[in-house]
């Protein structure tokens, strides 16, 4: 009887082995100072002001949380992530933004202006406050600076066991998290416009090559 419950605790600690191998194990990574300001997709396609229903951009879904707004550059209520251009997503004191997507492996977006009271949960439980970031990179602040890159990064939050993400919220206990330049992708619409665009375009490129060879061998 003894040996019969010894290999029933077996088994069952041979399950808790295997679920916590299993388990996710999120990895940060932070660029250098000045990267990803031009990367990714921003908020230009949404109309500024307070975010009344959900909106997607490329295959990212927002959920119209409260008090979350759209800026264009700074005001009272957020500030332009440094260096980047366009519109930008601002949660505001009190307030919330959940985004979701496919499972996926990674995502990514521009976090500006960090700030102590910001925190984003993953949807996988795991979350971050700003101060955890900006102590993940050389010279990082927690402070709000608007005019630094200390307080200004693009991060990356990778799940290394697979695509199991499926979203995350923001949230910021005063103003504000700010975001853009987020690693959505374009919906397949996009893609197809751009790759008639190519299309397009390699065709006139081989017609005036056509063009040329034809005169080259034109007998007067």
């Amino acid at each position: 009887m003894r040996k019969f419950k010894i290999a029933i605790a077996a088994v069952v600690a041979s399950f808790c082995v295997v679920s916590a191998a299993n388990a996710d194990v999120i990895n940060v990574t932070v660029a250098g100072p000045s990267i990803g300001t031009a990367t990714g997709q921003n908020f230009n396609s949404q109309p500024l002001g307070a975010i009344s229903s959900s909106f997607s951009i490329g295959d990212w879904t927002f959920n119209a949380g409260p008090n979350s707004k759209i800026n264009i550059l700074s005001d009272s209520t957020g500030a332009q992530p440094y260096q980047t251009t366009g519109n930008y997503l601002s949660v505001l004191g009190g307030g919330s933004e959940t985004v979701t997507f496919s499972a996926r492996s990674s995502f990514s977006f521009f976090w500006g202006s960090i700030d102590d009271y910001n925190t984003i949960t993953l949807s996988d439980g795991t979350s971050y406050t700003g101060t955890q970031i900006a102590a993940m990179f050389p010279g990082g602040q927690s402070n709000g600076c608007q005019l630094l890159t200390n307080c200004n990064r693009y991060v990356t939050f990778t799940d290394t066991n697979g695509a199991n993400l499926t979203g995350f919220t923001i949230t910021s206990a005063t103003n504000s998290f700010e975001i853009t330049n987020i690693s959505a992708v374009p919906e397949p619409s996009t893609w197809a416009m751009m790759i008639l665009g190519f299309l397009g375009l390699g065709f006139l490129g081989y017609r005036k090559s056509s063009k040329v060879s034809a005169s080259a061998f034109r007998v007067a």
